[in-house]
């Protein structure tokens, strides 16, 4: 078996000397290290990495010693605390810096800024329940449908309009209010609605309808819009515990639906 032989100055292996047993090395130690002088040497059983004398006895440093004399570093969720390394359980965007815990609230505003802007996109894009001859389908609120109502509308007032110009070339008197209550009623053959199981409904729908469907379309992207650019506004004023806690989906939509009920 081997012994560790360590120098009481300063601490380092000086020899690591093969024994036959305790007993026997300890009647008589020079039988095994020639050298041994108890005045100056330590032995022990184990070989430390990083050996203490406490006491006449040998010992492992601790963290403590170690970061003492510059050999440990400290964790990043690490720090000292009454002479004493703590180890710290560090929440998203929080760090240690010249041993106190600080926190990038700039990153958490940018992160919570993106979140709301994606609930935004999200919203503005939900389809929406919207009924026509008494039955509800599901229409969405993309860029293209709204662009498409757009294009539709224009081109059922236009045709409606050249309707109404033949009738006037042809000396027909008529009514304003008939032809508003006629032009309402103008339908487009097929627009595609989803049903909540996601099949596809072709069904004809008039410019009344497109105009209200229009309407919602605008209340949902305003309010949308309203309540990201407020929110996000919101955060600069937030303390770092308010940012903590802040939830941007339950935020926007309380937002939301309050813009919603108020447009």
């Amino acid at each position: 078996m081997n012994i560790v032989i360590y120098s009481k100055e300063s601490l380092e292996i000086i020899a690591r000397p093969i024994i036959t047993t305790l007993k026997e090395f300890k009647e008589n130690p020079t039988r095994f290290y020639p050298d041994w002088d108890s005045e100056k040497y330590i032995w022990s059983e184990t070989e430390y990495q990083n050996p203490v004398l406490d006491n006449g006895n040998l010992r492992e440093a601790t963290k403590e010693e170690l970061y003492k004399a510059g050999k440990y570093t400290l964790n990043s969720n690490e720090l000292i605390e009454n002479g004493k390394i703590k180890t710290v359980e560090l929440s998203e965007f929080e760090y240690i810096e010249d041993n106190q815990i600080k926190y990038k609230k700039e990153e958490k505003i940018e992160k919570l800024k993106q979140e709301l802007y994606e609930l935004r996109i999200e919203r503005e894009k939900k389809p929406f329940e919207f009924e026509v001859k008494g039955t509800k389908y599901l229409q969405g609120n993309r860029t293209i449908d709204q662009s498409n109502i757009t294009k539709i509308l224009f081109s059922l007032v236009l045709k409606f309009i050249l309707g109404l110009m033949g009738k006037i070339s042809k000396g027909q008197k008529l009514d304003f209010a008939q032809v508003m209550t006629d032009l309402m009623a103008t339908e487009y053959s097929n627009w595609k609605f989803y049903t909540e199981d996601g099949t596809e409904k072709y069904v004809n729908v008039s410019v009344q309808k497109f105009i209200e469907m229009s309407e919602i379309m605008r209340k949902h992207t305003t309010a949308s819009m309203v309540a990201e650019t407020t929110l996000s506004h919101s955060l600069e004023n937030k303390t770092v515990e308010e940012l903590k806690t802040f939830n941007a989906e339950i935020e926007y939509n309380k937002l939301f639906e309050s813009e919603m009920k108020q447009s």
